[in-house]
């Protein structure tokens, strides 16, 4: 009995606490001053558009505020489900879950923003470009 408790308790903690991109295929590190890194992950292939969820993540640093003191920030999860449309350059967001660095939900955001163009050199046009030439 015991030694079944422990196996459990064994698989249990692996899978709870391992954060994998297992599902999810890296597309870049945004240059900026978060460092932020994206990634995709194809829902559904129509004729000329497809349903993929991005995945951004900013890591968390340790950084010194105006008293002194070492603080934790960034750690930020972003999730948003869009429908890129690869033949007219054009994607339309129909959710965006934002997440605290402890996985809790910050914002759920459900009103769809339809019918966005993909500015050239943005980030939505390497996001394309990752998702399109898959």
């Amino acid at each position: 009995m015991k030694k079944l408790f422990l196996i459990m308790f064994f698989f249990m903690t692996t899978f709870s606490f391992s954060q994998s991109n297992d599902n999810f295929t890296y597309l870049c590190t945004v240059s900026d001053n978060k460092e932020s890194e994206y990634y995709f992950y194809i829902e559904k292939v129509n004729y000329n558009s497809k349903e993929v969820w991005i995945k951004k993540i900013e890591p968390e640093k340790t950084v010194k505020n105006k008293k002194g003191k070492y603080i934790k920030t960034g750690g930020k999860e972003i999730l948003q489900f869009m429908s890129i449309n690869c033949s007219e350059y054009e994607f339309d967001v129909k959710q965006t879950i934002s997440y605290d660095r402890n996985g809790n939900v910050i914002k759920n955001d459900t009103s769809q923003n339809y019918g966005n163009k993909v500015v050239p050199g943005s980030v939505m046009a390497g996001i394309f470009e990752g998702v399109c030439s898959e």
